[in-house]
């Protein structure tokens, strides 16, 4: 630990370095997510293998989607010819719109009373879509500039659509997770430690091992074709943050437990690590070996949470090497406003 402490620029230099680069090289996970799909099923499933003999007999490929023309009202027969101008355009870029079949009730009049409702409210096309490795909000905005001229109300729905909204969804739920951690997080250390310093200190900490996490993550997921689910990047967050709050919380107390016993900084850095370090390695090893034999899992969703078992690893790398310059170069300082943490004197006894 004195060596690491010696050091203790130089390490800083590294971390500062490589969450930077790996930042700025990450890869969009959600861009790949939205472009693979959320396919938690492995290929020799049996579904999956019935699928892929079933495209090939027919010789079809793509995925089943819809679109729904609709009005509270009756379709009028203005909106009709709209419709049915808006899908033969559809047609003319099918290749485009990477479109491989289309069953719609016009040019099949046989179809027409499973396509359109009996209220005359509602027109259903069926066609079957090729993403070619496009996203999502590429293949809406073409298929939205197809339709652009149809009067009625109109909305793009299936497997794929669906499976875009729910990403997006969780995204955004992703995000507001983020911030409510973060907000929780502030409170408790605040509380806690009577200080303003240590619930930035600790976040700013844990926050550069999670961008590193995520940097090694999103590479892995994209080089190496790992799963990714839409509830990848949650469970990093909630998991490194909470845990390395967690851990934080210890280390700091015994750091401030050892200064108000009269230690420098330096010894009482070593002797925070000495006690409260080991039960915090052993702690991430429980976690990192829960997480990393997920990797044995067949299941999508439950493999892609193995990027836990990554985020454990540089967690543990960060707490035994930046975390000691933070305590090294803030010192007490770590605990403004509050004074707790000085050394008690005992009073000299006089004897008469």
């Amino acid at each position: 630990m004195r060596q690491i402490i010696k050091w203790r620029w130089a390490i800083l230099v590294l971390w500062l370095v490589a969450t930077v680069l790996l930042t700025v090289f990450q890869p969009n996970v959600n861009a790949i997510l939205q472009q693979r799909g959320q396919d938690p099923l492995a290929e020799d499933s049996p579904s999956k293998v019935a699928g892929a003999l079933l495209n090939k007999m027919t010789g079809q490929s793509g995925t089943s989607d819809i679109v729904v023309f609709h009005e509270e009202n009756k379709l009028t027969d203005e909106d009709m010819k709209s419709i049915e101008s808006g899908v033969m355009n559809m047609k003319a870029k099918q290749s485009e719109l990477g479109i491989t079949e289309v069953l719609d009730p016009f040019s099949m009049p046989e179809a027409k009373s499973q396509l359109i409702s009996e209220d005359g409210t509602t027109v259903m096309v069926s066609f079957s879509l090729d993403k070619n490795g496009r996203d999502m909000e590429e293949i809406t905005d073409q298929f939205n500039q197809a339709l652009k001229y149809v009067k009625a109300t109109y909305y793009l729905s299936g497997e794929d659509f669906i499976q875009n909204d729910y990403i997006k969804a969780s995204t955004a739920g992703v995000e507001k997770s983020a911030a409510l951690t973060v907000i929780f997080i502030l409170v408790v250390l605040i509380v806690m430690f009577r200080s303003i310093v240590i619930p930035f200190v600790s976040l700013l900490a844990v926050g550069i091992s999670y961008l590193c996490s995520m940097g090694i993550a999103a590479q892995i997921i994209d080089k190496m074709n790992f799963p990714v689910t839409s509830v990848t990047q949650m469970l990093l967050v909630l998991i490194l943050f909470g845990i390395g709050t967690d851990y934080n919380i210890l280390l700091f107390n015994r750091f401030k437990e050892e200064l108000s016993h009269g230690k420098s900084v330096d010894e009482a850095i070593v002797a925070s690590y000495r006690t409260a370090g080991k039960t915090i390695v052993y702690s991430i090893l429980t976690v990192f070996i829960a997480f990393a034999g997920l990797s044995f899992s067949d299941f999508g969703i439950y493999k892609s949470a193995n990027v836990v078992a990554i985020g454990t690893v540089i967690l543990v790398l960060e707490i035994l090497t930046l975390t000691p310059f933070l305590m090294k170069t803030l010192g007490p300082k770590l605990f403004w406003p509050s004074k707790r943490w000085r050394a008690t004197r005992k009073a000299p006894s006089w004897r008469s």
